[in-house]
Parts: structure tokens; C-alpha cells; sequence
């Protein structure tokens, strides 16, 4: 992990003055940045699903999540390799998810080969609420959800920030959440991971509960992506 607090505190501060753009930003390797969310509107996303945009707004400098109905937001374009960067915070009872490298409609359920191509998604929850009693291992916050559970656990209490860090290398995901690596995925030891997308959209996911997002922030590492690397 590179400086996830420092990176995020600065991003804060640009939004706090106004100054937080969505566009790219180029680095020295040739890789790009990207904010993913200006702190005004929904530059960038599209809301997907019936009365999609009855779930989605923005207020108070953050991207907000009603939870009324199953919608998504897509993004306006489709990834590869990237380190994916963000802070959300659930209400009591909240559920809801980031989705990674899936199709234009949103799949990210997909464990044998004869289904329709798949991407994957990273759960997000209020692990405490008394409702998610029992959860299995793979459905707790900053999940691979499906595939490999979050170790350990760190999630916060409703009402309060997370931090969330997601990269994409190939079909190597790693997840850290709140400044703790808690998933490493690779197919040799989760096999469903070879048999998803290592190209498509992002998601946000609107489940239940409201949700709140700030700072994200993307950085390609690829120097371009192309055609999806889709599984079939």
C-alpha cells in the first residue's frame, strides 16, 4: 500500500476547495489517474435499472445511495488493471457493493463456464446489524463476494468512514480496507476467479440501506485499455 491515508486526506482537501476534477492525469510511467466522482453531480456514471435515478443523488460534497431500489451506477468507460481508491460510509442495516470488470448489464455471478460472462464484486455492509447474523465468511464487508472472504475483518460501525482500496492485476485481486490487506485472490486458490472478467465497467451497487461514497479515485495500471478480456 502506498500512502492510502495521505493520498486520501489530499483528495479531501481538493474537494473541500472546489478543485477535484473527473479527468485523467498522466504519471511518468505513462499511467492514468482519474477521479471517478467530481462532488457535484453524476459526471462519469450512469444510473442503470428501473427508477435508477430515484436511488441515486449527490449532497453535502458526497455520492449518495438511496437504497430504494436493486440499481447500479456504470461507469462511462471499462477498466483492465487499476488501484481503485474510495471511503464509504453505511447506514444501520446498509448493503450494497463496488462491481469490477462486468458486462455493460451488471453481471457478477458466474461459477461455471456454460454462463454468460461475469465480473465481480466487492461487498459492501453493515457487518454489525443484527440482520446479517450468519453471514457466510465471503459475504462480510470488503468481501470478494462468492469467492474469498475478507481476513481479517475491520470493518466500522454504522455512520462511520471506511476506507477502501481495491487493485486488479490480471486475475490478482487484492483488497484493503480501512489500511489492512484483507483479501489477496489469485485462481490457484480461488478457482471462480478464472473464470471472470479481467476487463469491463465498475458498479456501484444500490441494495438496501443509504450508502455514502467520496474520494473516489482510480489509477490505470495499464497504459491503455482496449477490447474487454472477456471469459467465455
Amino acid at each position: 500500500m502506498i500512502g492510502i491515508r495521505n493520498r486520501l486526506v489530499s483528495r479531501t482537501a481538493l474537494l473541500l476547495t472546489g478543485t477535484a476534477l473527473v479527468g485523467f492525469a498522466h504519471s511518468a510511467t505513462g499511467t492514468e489517474t482519474q477521479n471517478l466522482f467530481n462532488g457535484r453531480d453524476l459526471a462519469g456514471w450512469e444510473p442503470i435499472g428501473t427508477r435508477a435515478a430515484e436511488d441515486w443523488t449527490v449532497r453535502d460534497g458526497c455520492l449518495v445511495c438511496r437504497g430504494a431500489h436493486h440499481s447500479w451506477l456504470r461507469s462511462n468507460r471499462e477498466y483492465a488493471d487499476f488501484r481503485l481508491e474510495l471511503e464509504y460510509q453505511v447506514s444501520d442495516g446498509a448493503n450494497s457493493g463496488v462491481y469490477i470488470h462486468v458486462p455493460a448489464d451488471g453481471n457478477h455471478h458466474r461459477d461455471q463456464s456454460s454462463l454468460p460472462p461475469a465480473g465481480f464484486e466487492i461487498q459492501i455492509l453493515d457487518d454489525r446489524a443484527p440482520r446479517y447474523a450468519g453471514l457466510k465468511d465471503y459475504q462480510y464487508s470488503a468481501s470478494l463476494y462468492d469467492i474469498a472472504g475478507a481476513k481479517p475483518r475491520v470493518s466500522k460501525p454504522a455512520g462511520a468512514w471506511n476506507t477502501l482500496e481495491i487493485q486488479c492485476v490480471g486475475e490478482h485481486v487484492t483488497v484493503i480496507h480501512n489500511a489492512v490487506r484483507v483479501v489477496d485472490a489469485q485462481p490457484d486458490r480461488f478457482p471462480l476467479l478464472s473464470l471472470r472478467n479481467t476487463q469491463g465497467y465498475l458498479g456501484l451497487q444500490s441494495h438496501n440501506g443509504i450508502v455514502r461514497f467520496r474520494n473516489i479515485r482510480i489509477e490505470s495500471l495499464t497504459k491503455r485499455d482496449t477490447s474487454p478480456a472477456v471469459k467465455r
